[in-house]
Formats: structure tokens, sequence, C-alpha cells
């Protein structure tokens, strides 16, 4: 059922787009000037370049690389249903419009159509996967070119103004809200549901690759006592530094995540088995010796690594349970250690 409400959700997204896109043609035909219509075609261009998301998207969920990133995927395939109605009659409703602040009315219902909080979550994990860099801001820009564009064809009302409004927090929410769910507060790595996430998406193209993957399972040491003693306070702080501290230590292309309280997960999806114990020294060096520390802080990590075979999702796990079986045996023999 998940990977087929997820097929649905993003041909969902797909379909309100292409409405979107139609929308603003429409606006662009029905122009007064040639510099609206230009800048109404102009809109439409910008829509359509979302549609080359969706089509990755659509890929990925063939391909069984897209989890679920919805907690009730048939209610968001029911809103979305309901909404694409009304984008559609939205949409059929504009083909006549040629009052410039009619069509500017029209555009700023639709954008309000189109804050689903579905669309952001699926632009964050595209973007993670792709490394569009400021692509969370694209929409802001686009907002408030609507907004300059109402200025300068001296269409500005209170009404338009209050309207442009709500959509902008309503944006900022869902992006704030589309962060949480993935990500954890504290540390800003991903939380346990934004690293299977992409995990899952890593391993199926390691499978595909036949590449050898890696996990490592990090531990802190006795933090329960760190935070007896100094504080909770100072616990946080330990937890994102030591979350810093691995990030710096891996690439790019590996995968780190908040597994537990006081432990982390790295997934790296193509990796040589040799270097796995470099990697792994490397990280328990870089905090045991952490400058500017009140506590002593160390780590214990627990390494295995392997191939994806063709049921990726047990195969990983296994390799998770794999490598917190070596964090236990690191723990057992006496800490801040690796274990391979």
């Amino acid at each position: 059922m998940n990977a087929t409400a997820m097929h649905r959700i993003v041909e969902l997204c797909l379909r309100l787009d292409n409405h979107a896109s139609r929308l603003y043609l429409s606006l662009a035909r029905n122009a007064g000037t040639q510099e609206l219509r230009g800048f109404w075609q102009d809109i439409a261009a910008k829509n359509e370049q979302h549609l080359l998301y969706w089509d990755r998207l659509l890929n990925w969920a063939d391909k069984g690389m897209l989890n679920n990133l919805f907690d009730d995927p048939r209610k968001t395939l029911d809103e979305l249903t309901g909404l694409e109605e009304k984008v559609y009659d939205l949409a059929d409703s504009c083909t006549q419009v040629r009052r410039k602040k009619k069509a500017f009315t029209m555009a700023f219902k639709l954008e309000f159509y189109l804050l689903h909080p579905v669309f952001e979550t699926l632009s964050q994990y595209v973007a993670t996967f792709n490394g569009d860099a400021g692509s969370d801001f694209s929409y802001e820009r686009f907002v408030n070119r609507l907004f300059d564009a109402l200025q300068q064809n001296e269409l500005g009302t209170l009404e338009l103004e209050l309207v442009g409004e709500v959509i902008h927090r309503l944006w900022k929410e869902n992006r704030r809200m589309a962060f949480l769910s993935n990500y954890d507060e504290l540390t800003g790595i991903f939380n346990r549901r934004g690293l299977f996430n992409a995990i899952t998406h890593l391993a199926h193209l390691a499978q595909r690759n036949e590449n050898t993957v890696g996990v490592l399972m990090i531990d802190i040491d006795h933090f329960k006592a760190i935070n007896d003693n100094f504080g909770h306070q100072f616990g946080d702080d330990m937890l994102r530094r030591v979350a810093g501290s691995i990030r710096e230590g891996i690439r790019a292309s590996d995968v780190l995540g908040r597994y537990g309280g006081e432990e982390f997960l790295i997934f790296l999806p193509r990796v040589a088995p040799v270097s796995l114990g470099e990697v792994g020294e490397k990280i328990r060096r870089a905090i045991e010796t952490m400058p500017d520390t009140r506590a002593s802080v160390t780590v214990s990590i627990g390494i295995a690594h392997g191939h994806v075979g063709r049921e990726v999702d047990a195969d990983v796990k296994a390799l998770i349970y794999q490598a917190d079986e070596k964090l236990l045996a690191a723990k057992a023999a006496g800490r801040n250690r690796i274990e391979l």
C-alpha cells in the first residue's frame, strides 16, 4: 500500500502543477500588455520546472527508492484529490480572465491551494539527493515576484497584501514542519525517520551498482553520567558537538543521523571495506580530542559492511544489527574503541 500510495501522491502533485501551468498560460494569453504577457509566461515556465522533480520522484517510486514520507498516506491522498478538483476548476475559470486585478487574485488563490505541506516535504526530499542548494528559498522568491509585479501594476490592495502575507507565513510553517519531520532539532542531522528515508534511497542505488556499503553505530560513552554530573544543557551541547565532529569526518555522500538518545548511525553507500576502520578511528580520535570540554568525552563504534541484495530493507536491517552487535562488543571491551 505504501509504495502505491507514494506513487499516487507524486502523480497528483504532477497533475496539480500541470493545472497550475495551464492557469498561468491562460493569464498570459489574456494579458493586456506585452510586459504582463511575458511575466505570466515566465511564471508558467518556472512552474513547469517543478515537473522535472515529479518525474524524478515517480522514477524513484517505480524502483522502490521512495520510502513512505507521510504518517497517513491515505489521508494525504484524499486531501490532494480534493485539492486537484479545486485547482482544475480554478484553471478552467481563468480562460477568459482579462482584468489585471482579477488575474493576480487568481494567481494568489492558486498559490494558496498549493501550500499543502506535501509539496514542501517532497521538495526537501529531492533536494537531499540532488544538492539543490538554496532550493528552500525558491518559493519565497517566486511569491516575491508576484508581489513586485502587483506593485508595478499599481494593483496593491490591503486584501491582496494580506493574502500574500498569509501565503508567506504558511509556507514558512510548512518548511519548518517538513524539516522537523526528518531532522533532529537539537543536532540538525537526520532524525531516525529521515535517516531511514535516506538510507532506503541510497541502498537501492548501491544494490543496482553492486557497491559495498558500510554502517557505523556510534555511542557516546557514559553519557548518563555526563548529564548527571554537568546537567542536561551541557549534555545537549555535547550531542551537538559530537554530531558536528562526526559530520566533519565523513563524505558529503555519506548519511548521518541520530539513531537514539546518544547513538548515531552513519550509512556509507559506497566504500572499500579496508577503509572503514580508518573512518571509525578518525571519528573516535576527533571526539576524544575535542577542545574546550569540561568532561572527557569518548565514543564506542561498531562497524559492519556488505552488499545489498534483492531484499534491500532486510539487508540494511541486518547490517545495522551487525554494527550494533559490534558496538556492544566495543563497549564490553572497555569503551573508547572501534570494533570491526
